[in-house]
């Protein structure tokens, strides 16, 4: 019985290892991943990139339009100065 026991707590920890060792190689690859995605991209002019950042604000404000529709409004309005702010 004690070898049954021994031999089972061994099968365990070489299927732990080895199932430790496999997610560490896909967190790896999955952290890489993004990273080449970005490093790939061109980079964005100063005024591309405030659109992106007042659509940003504009698709924040409008989740709040329902509820509270003050914020929404100054939410918009901030993103409409920011983009002009950048434009060229």
């Amino acid at each position: 019985m004690t070898t049954t026991l021994l031999h089972s707590g061994a099968q365990r920890s070489r299927l732990t290892h080895r199932t430790l060792s496999t997610l560490t190689v896909l967190l790896a690859g999955a952290l890489r991943w993004p990273l080449k995605a970005v490093q790939s991209a061109p980079a964005l002019t100063r005024a591309e990139a405030a659109a992106v950042e007042a659509e940003a604000v504009r698709d924040l404000a409008h989740s709040y339009s329902k509820t509270d529709p003050g914020f929404a409004a100054d939410l918009y309005a901030a993103a409409d100065r920011h983009e002009e702010l950048y434009a060229d």
